[in-house]
């Protein structure tokens, strides 16, 4: 699924809720590893920014059994640019999916 963001360098992003359903029935995200990185490009070898569910580091499961996570509110202070993202998601089976991809835009704050 393609899902684009907008978001002004250093203001705080908004939580995003996810609920994670194939053909209507969720899938179980107990075990799962979240991650969520945003690149220049995708050849790029250091993310600008890189979210995860391990500690709490800007992804949190809400609800395992119900397929829901977030990414949390947080302040989002990186370069100006369109970015590239995914989020991945590896399953407690060690199965790796990508269901979510897009461009992730920061725009120049005016007040600062």
């Amino acid at each position: 699924m393609s899902l684009n963001f907008s978001h002004i360098k250093a203001d705080t992003f908004d939580q995003v809720n996810f609920e994670l359903k194939i053909n209507d029935v969720a899938k179980n995200l107990t075990g799962a590893i979240i991650r969520m990185q945003l690149r220049t490009n995708a050849d790029d070898i250091t993310p600008a920014l890189s979210l995860t569910s391990v500690s709490g580091a800007g992804i949190t499961i809400t609800s395992p059994t119900a397929g829901l996570f977030k990414i949390n509110t947080q302040i989002i202070d990186i370069p100006v640019n369109d970015y590239e993202y995914d989020i991945e998601i590896r399953f407690a089976d060690n199965t790796v999916k990508t269901y979510v991809q897009g461009i992730f835009s920061i725009t120049q704050e005016i007040t600062r």
